[in-house]
C-alpha cells in the first residue's frame, strides 16, 4: 500500500519535479558554467539531498546549504528535492534508489548510496580510531560536500576544503546565508591540473607532520594522469597512518574500449553538458585492483580497501571503483 500511495503522489507531483529540473539545468548552463562554478559537483550532492529528505542519510547542513546555491537554490530545491521528500513522508515509503548504505552488489542507479557509505565510513574510521587518529581532514575538490559540517560536536579536527575559487566562493556564500558554522574550516583555492595543491595548503596553515585523512571523491576522472600521480606522491610524504579515500573509472570506460563503447560515449556526452571532460582512468586486471596497485608502487602507498560498483556476474565488468589508500 505504501508503494502504491507513493506512486500516485509521485505521478501527481511529476510536473513540478520536471519544472524544477528545467530550472536546475538552465541555471547550470546559464549561471554556473559561465562563472566556472562546478556543475558536476551537483550530481553526488543531489543524490545525498534525496537521501536526506527520504530519511535514509541525514544531512541537515547539506539540505540548508542547497537553498542558497546557484544550482539548487530556492525554488529548484523545493521542486526537485522537497516534492519527492513529501511523497515519501506522506506514503511512509523510503524510495529504494536512495536507500543507505544501499544494496550489494550496487549498480549505477544505487551507486551514490554505495559511494557515500564507503567514504562516510572511511572518514569515521580515520578520524575517530583509537590508535593514531587523523587530526587533519582535507577535502580535495570539495565541491558541495558537507562532511566537515557533520562532525561530532567538539571534535578536535582541523578541516581544509580545497577547490577552484568560483566553486569555493559560491559555497562560502551559501554557508553564510544558511547560517551554517564554518569557522573550523579553512578554504583553500587551487587548480589541481595547474599548481601544487600541497603548496596552497601549506600557505593556509596545513601541518604536514600531522596524521591526515584526505577525501578525494569524484575528482580523479577529470584530471590528467600526471596530476593524479603527483597527488599520490605528495600524499606519500605525510606521516604514517595518513590516508586518502579515492574513486576512479576504469581506463576502458574512459577510452571506450570493448565492451564499453556505447556506455563510454554516453558518459562522455553527459559530462560534456557541464562543459567538463573525462580524462583519466586506471587499468583494471584479473583482480580489478591490479591496475591501482601497480599505480601505487610509484608512491609506495598501500591499498587498504577496494570496492566496485556493479556485479562480476554482469556482461560488462565493473568500471567504477572506490578505494581507501594508506601511508604505512
Amino acid at each position: 500500500m505504501r508503494v502504491l500511495i507513493f506512486i500516485i503522489l509521485a505521478v501527481l507531483l511529476l510536473p513540478l519535479i520536471l519544472l524544477g529540473y528545467l530550472i536546475f539545468f538552465w541555471r547550470i548552463r546559464r549561471v554556473c558554467i559561465p562563472q566556472n562554478i562546478s556543475g558536476t559537483a551537483n550530481e553526488p550532492y543531489g543524490g545525498r539531498l534525496y537521501m536526506h529528505v527520504v530519511g535514509t542519510r541525514p544531512d541537515e547542513a547539506g539540505y540548508k546549504l542547497a537553498w542558497y546555491l546557484p544550482s539548487y537554490g530556492g525554488i529548484a530545491r523545493l521542486l526537485i528535492i522537497d516534492t519527492l521528500g513529501l511523497a515519501c513522508k506522506i506514503s511512509g515509503y523510503k524510495l529504494w534508489v536512495f536507500s543507505y548504505p544501499g544494496p550489494r552488489p550496487s549498480n549505477m542507479v544505487t551507486a551514490i548510496s554505495h559511494r557515500s557509505y564507503f567514504f562516510d565510513e572511511s572518514v569515521k574510521e580515520a578520524l575517530f580510531r583509537s590508535s593514531n587518529p587523523a587530526t587533519q581532514f582535507v577535502v580535495l575538490g570539495s565541491g558541495f560536500d558537507t562532511r566537515c559540517y557533520n562532525l561530532p560536536e567538539g571534535a578536535d579536527i582541523k578541516c581544509f576544503e580545497v577547490d577552484m575559487a568560483p566553486t569555493l566562493n559560491a559555497k562560502k556564500r551559501a554557508l553564510e546565508l544558511a547560517g551554517i558554522a564554518h569557522e573550523h574550516v579553512t578554504f583553500v583555492e587551487t587548480d589541481f591540473n595547474q599548481e601544487t595543491w600541497m603548496e596552497a595548503l601549506l600557505d593556509s596553515g596545513f601541518n604536514p607532520s600531522l596524521t591526515t585523512y584526505i577525501l578525494w571523491e569524484g575528482v580523479t576522472m577529470y584530471l590528467v594522469e600526471e596530476a593524479v600521480r603527483d597527488t599520490l606522491n605528495l600524499i606519500a610524504t605525510l606521516p604514517a597512518g595518513s590516508a586518502v579515500g579515492m574513486d576512479f573509472f576504469s581506463r576502458d570506460l574512459i577510452e571506450g574500449n570493448p565492451p564499453y563503447e556505447k556506455l563510454s560515449k554516453a558518459t562522455h556526452r553527459s559530462i560534456s553538458f557541464y562543459s567538463e571532460s573525462l580524462r583519466f582512468g586506471i587499468a583494471t586486471g584479473k583482480n580489478l585492483s591490479d591496475g591501482l596497485e601497480e599505480l601505487l608502487k610509484e608512491s609506495g602507498l598501500t591499498l587498504i580497501r577496494f570496492e566496485h560498483i556493479g556485479s562480476l556476474e554482469d556482461k560488462k565488468p565493473p568500471y567504477y571503483f572506490l578505494s581507501l589508500i594508506e601511508k604505512q
